[in-house]
């Protein structure tokens, strides 16, 4: 009965899945975390750039109004898309 009940646990969909092809999909999940935490790192350090290249503070005064303008509208869209 035990066994039995295990065996269903481990169902995934219709298909009965060993204890290698659970590692695999594991090791794929983590993959894809990993990707998925190093774009976020990447997005955030483009986010600050952009956010930079706005402010007049920072680098503001070292661009172009049109540069300035379009890191701008990137930063719009980018807040209005999330």
């Amino acid at each position: 009965m035990m066994a039995e009940q295990m065996r269903l646990l481990l169902l995934v969909g219709d298909l009965d899945m060993d204890d290698k092809e659970r590692a695999v999909l594991k090791e794929q999940i983590d993959w894809l975390g990993a990707q998925l935490d190093h774009q976020r790192k990447i997005n955030k350090s483009y986010k600050s750039f952009m956010s930079s290249l706005v402010h007049p503070e920072e680098l503001g005064h070292a661009v172009s109004q049109e540069v300035r303008q379009t890191a701008y509208a990137l930063l719009i869209n980018n807040q209005l898309e999330n």
